[in-house]
């Protein structure tokens, strides 16, 4: 969901980095950590996961891991990996996420027999926040039933 493995992204980690610099720590509430957010139902979920502490809200991620995590998508891409999938994969992207059409396309044309792609409406790169029914919808789908 709404990750691939197009890299090498050099610009990912500081890109996140400075994101996460940009928050206004500590948050004076739930309204204005849902604002900075970007409202809407990602605004929301993300102010509910700060953690509240008796001077404000506070973020329960740990930049330096964060950006860690992104480390290696910077310097290579994975599609060596993806080629070696073998099972069917539901590929989900947001509207206006982060992931191009253009990648997911090719994951499904390089992808195993069953790799479906899907597209979520009015969801951006936190589809699981901005949609979740929808995606729960999708996976329901494509999952085989019990």
């Amino acid at each position: 969901m709404e990750a691939g493995p197009r890299g090498p992204a050099p610009e990912l980690p500081g890109k996140i980095g400075r994101w996460l610099d940009s928050w206004p720590v500590p948050f004076e509430s739930p309204e204005t950590a849902a604002h900075f957010f970007g409202g809407g139902p990602a605004g929301l979920a993300w102010a509910a996961g700060l953690e509240v502490r008796p001077d404000g809200l506070y973020p329960r991620v740990d930049r330096d891991v964060m950006v860690g995590c992104v480390a290696e998508s910077a310097i290579r891409s994975f599609w060596a990996e993806w080629d070696q999938v073998r099972c069917p994969t539901l590929v989900v992207r947001g509207e206006t996420g982060f992931m191009p059409a253009s990648e997911a396309a090719e994951m499904r044309v390089r992808g195993p027999a069953g790799t479906r792609v899907e597209t979520v409406p009015g969801a951006g790169h936190d589809v699981h926040l901005d949609r979740p029914a929808q995606l729960h919808a999708l996976i329901r789908e494509f999952l085989p039933p019990r």
